[in-house]
């Protein structure tokens, strides 16, 4: 069962509004925190993240940039890892920002018999605080359950252990400080976007590369905010059969890049005969949102993450849905949450 439940709010500005304008002081401490961690557990390989839902995809944003190296490096979601994936003689990295999610812990502790564990939670005295050969607690609250700040210390965290293992020269500094830039520039323009799109009642975010992980982590917190379904998909799988669901109250969101600005263009002009508008990050749409350039598509798809919540939170408020509660309000969903995670499990 998910233990704490957030104080309800009945209008904006509900906790996770709180929670991503607090951003910028929480990365503030992960970056301490992270800065003195001792990183010799990884002197050797490989080296595997894992995680469940925002957490993992935390550390394929944050750390995705391995995909660029030699280095022996796996992503590989938790339930995945427990049940078909073989012993990781190296170091395993599990994240989870409650500390207690069941299948993280379980697979943590299976592969404790082989691997080093290292555990990144933000409370101290948790299932993945004991259990962990080392483990890194980064003492910041996040109040929603949309857990938005946590996303952010957790990928940051991850950007930490990557760069260290793979001997990359990150300016881990200037990315927070862009992070902290565009949580203050953002929120107006978004607000303002979300409000001509509140009609839509299926929305699709699409990426590739680097992206597709920063769609899929879009798209989960668009379905917890607002309860519209909501998918995140890659950019060119989605012309493969996705299109015959799409009308005019459908939004497309595409993450753009140098790299695939062509088709992600098809898309935009295809969308206009069939009437569902766009967002583009980073190029041409309906309604289009640009981003500072790090020069790196896979340190820019962290950027990419601060309009996409703010647009799952504007959203929320259109439809008037408080986005903290996931619905545990309710007494059917919560009861169906008490019966896939025991308590003290989530």
């Amino acid at each position: 069962m998910t233990d704490t439940v957030p104080e309800k709010r009945i209008k904006h500005p509900y906790f996770m509004y709180d929670m991503i304008r607090e951003t910028g002081k929480s990365l503030d401490i992960t970056r301490k925190t992270m800065e003195n961690v001792d990183y010799s557990f990884l002197a050797g390989e490989p080296l595997l993240f894992t995680g469940n839902g925002t957490a993992y995809h935390a550390a394929q944003i944050g750390a995705g940039f391995l995909y660029k190296t030699n280095k022996k490096y796996a992503f590989v979601q938790s339930f995945e890892l427990l049940n078909y994936y073989r012993p990781v003689y190296g170091t395993v990295v599990g994240i989870s920002n409650s500390g207690k999610t069941k299948s993280t812990i379980d697979s943590l502790l299976y592969q404790k018999k082989f691997a080093y564990i290292v555990g990144i939670t933000h409370y101290y005295g948790t299932p993945m605080d004991k259990i962990s050969n080392k483990s890194i607690v980064i003492d910041s609250d996040d109040k929603s359950l949309c857990n938005t700040k946590s996303f952010f210390d957790n990928a940051i965290a991850a950007m930490y252990i990557g760069s260290k293992y793979s001997k990359l020269d990150i300016d881990i500094n200037k990315i927070i400080g862009t992070i902290k830039e565009l949580i203050a520039s953002m929120d107006l323009k978004v607000k303002e976007i979300a409000h001509k799109i509140s009609y839509v009642n299926r929305i699709f975010v699409l990426g590739a590369g680097p992206e597709e992980p920063v769609a899929r982590e879009a798209a989960q917190k668009i379905k917890e905010a607002t309860h519209i379904n909501a998918e995140g998909i890659e950019l060119e799988e989605f012309i493969h059969g996705c299109t015959s669901l799409i009308d005019e109250k459908s939004l497309l969101i595409l993450i753009n890049s140098d790299t695939v600005s062509s088709r992600t263009q098809d898309i935009v002009n295809a969308c206009k005969v069939v009437g569902t508008k766009t967002v583009t990050l980073n190029g041409e749409g309906d309604y289009s949102i640009y981003l500072p350039d790090l020069g790196d598509e896979y340190l820019n798809a962290l950027l990419n993450i601060v309009p996409l919540y703010y647009l799952a939170y504007y959203l929320a408020v259109e439809q008037n849905v408080n986005p903290d509660l996931l619905r545990f309000d309710e007494e059917k969903y919560r009861k169906f949450d008490d019966i896939v995670f025991p308590p003290g499990a989530h």
